[in-house]
């Protein structure tokens, strides 16, 4: 039990996790698409490393974001191209030719606007239509005073988006605890890039 094991994580682990996201969140994963990480800046070091690998050259950011996470897919080989932000929050329809797209649908950071049902809609029909990934990046997600959480935007189409969470804000930070439920096509290329 205490050995390396496997590269996604404990079973149980992994197991009560996409119990737990779909009551909570609305994320549909069964637990072998559920990825164990350190935190959401590893996860998305090891999807950089799967886009780069697939043959992605870019990726759209939140033009208010996280300035790590634009470094981290720089390093990479990823191109970062910031996304508009008008009164709505975030647009978040990239360019066709976007390989892919990191956001945070439930609560933007800094920024605090929540990706709005028409956005959210429409950036996954951009991903369904242009075979693009999208990142999602739960921030806060769970832990929302202010009104009911949203539903995570995954559920609106697993094989598109990409969904990472983190115990990080509602528990501790020095747990290193986050997760991805990575769609079915890239599930064993992020294992085996992660082992």
């Amino acid at each position: 039990m205490f050995g390396y094991g496997d590269p996604r994580g404990r079973p149980e682990l992994r197991a009560a996790l996409a119990d737990h996201l779909a009551r909570a969140r609305g994320v549909y994963a069964s637990p072998e698409n559920v990825l164990i990480c350190a935190g959401i800046s590893h996860g998305l070091q090891i999807l950089s490393k799967v886009l780069a690998d697939r043959g992605a050259k870019n990726i759209a950011v939140e033009s208010y974001g996280l300035e790590r996470y634009w470094e981290l897919l720089a390093a990479a080989g990823l191109q970062t191209l910031p996304l508009p932000l008008d009164t709505h929050g975030t647009d978040p329809v990239p360019p066709v030719d976007t390989d892919a797209v990191l956001l945070t649908p439930a609560h933007q950071f800094p920024v605090g606007t929540t990706l709005q049902r028409d956005r959210r809609t429409a950036v996954v029909d951009w991903a369904r239509r242009t075979g693009g990934l999208i990142l999602e990046d739960d921030y806060d997600g769970e832990f929302r005073f202010d009104r009911q959480s949203v539903g995570a935007l995954q559920g609106l189409d697993p094989n598109c988006v990409v969904y990472l969470g983190t115990a990080s804000i509602t528990l501790a930070p020095g747990l290193r605890l986050a997760w991805m439920a990575v769609p079915p096509v890239l599930a064993e290329q992020a294992a085996a890039t992660k082992g």
